[in-house]
């Protein structure tokens, strides 16, 4: 039932940025009209695939956030989700998306067919850059976070996305094309942002860590918190003294 009511109450989760509506001002006195609501469309039914699978598998849905480039999903969720939802949650964008792709194509003319396969290939390929918040980042985060630590993977993302981010603008600055470059101009933007969050989130991980019972099933001794990895549970190791993740971090949050 409540899941119900959130389905039913979706256009209240859908914040809308004044640049899109500044953007959207523009197409109405303008020939593209149409391209504005073919994109907008793709992009509402990208986002809607993952906010929908969220509520599916129980996350708490906070809110879709429309900008002029793409949109956001977020979830007000904890960051020790399993790897395998979340994973799930982000597949779903893209694969609803060509699923929309594959029904609408059936009902337009050759002409806007061809207008709409273009930004339905540039939004779907756009997103799988390796670039963080992108699905693409975000794919590479959760491969490196089955692998490494949870500060390792966010840092390493947060790198190869800034290389990525930055080579695109040089190389895009030698053509020139304005509305593509300050996409990525606003896409670096939140790389920083996302930098500057990187111990907000680390702590916010282990406070969950300390809050909440979670019961993994795989074991892993570990010399410093900043090693924890999502999915396991950890014995740390210190000065030959064992510790469990909850006598450690009570040790921790106590002396603060």
């Amino acid at each position: 039932m409540e899941k119900f009511k959130i389905i039913k109450n979706i256009s209240k989760r859908i914040e809308i940025s004044s640049f899109f509506f500044f953007f959207a001002l523009i197409s109405c006195f303008s020939a593209f009209i149409k391209n504005f609501l073919f994109f907008t469309s793709i992009i509402l039914i990208h986002e809607l695939g993952h906010f929908l699978t969220g509520i599916i598998l129980g996350w708490k849905p906070d809110k879709i956030y429309i900008y002029p480039f793409g949109g956001v999903t977020k979830f007000d969720d904890d960051l020790n989700k399993p790897i395998r939802e979340e994973l799930l949650i982000l597949v779903a964008g893209p694969t609803v998306q060509i699923l929309f792709y594959l029904i609408i194509r059936n009902f337009l003319s050759l002409h806007d067919l061809r207008i709409f396969y273009n930004y339905h290939l540039s939004i779907l390929l756009f997103n799988l850059l390796p670039i963080y918040p992108l699905d693409g980042g975000k794919l590479m985060k959760l491969l490196f976070e089955t692998f490494i630590s949870v500060r390792k993977s966010f840092s390493l993302v947060i790198f190869i996305s800034l290389i990525f981010d930055v080579s695109i603008i040089i190389f895009l600055l030698k053509k020139f094309p304005l509305n593509i470059i300050l996409m990525f101009i606003f896409l670096l933007s939140k790389i920083i942002r996302e930098y500057r969050n990187r111990d907000y989130y680390f702590n916010k991980f282990i406070l969950e860590r300390y809050i909440n019972s979670y019961h993994f099933s795989r074991v892993k001794v570990i010399s410093s918190i900043k090693k924890m990895m999502r999915g396991y549970r950890h014995i740390i190791k210190i000065d030959n003294n064992y510790w469990t993740e909850k006598q450690y971090l009570y040790r921790l949050y106590k002396r603060k």
